[in-house]
């Protein structure tokens, strides 16, 4: 069964899918109309994201929430890097 996502892993899909679309914090605040300081927090797995606001950034980010769901699944079962 693989491991479910946390706020950690779901900031570091965040993150990632983020920086592959070359993306900046500010941008994505510009889209989803969070404040840039809120996805940083996030994506540093500081703030337990609601499920509406998890389909605000999936927008935002051109994914489907299920995208965004599956990529922070797979990242809960690695350990983060620094």
């Amino acid at each position: 069964m693989p491991a479910s996502p946390d706020a950690a892993a779901l900031g570091r899909a965040v993150q990632a899918i983020r920086a592959e679309k070359g993306i900046s914090q500010m941008q994505l605040a510009d889209a989803t109309g969070f404040m840039q300081s809120w996805i940083s927090n996030v994506e540093h797995g500081r703030r337990n994201v609601s499920w509406s606001n998890v389909g605000r950034l999936a927008e935002g980010l051109g994914v489907s929430v299920s995208e965004l769901a599956a990529r922070a699944e797979l990242l809960a079962a690695q350990p983060p890097t620094s």
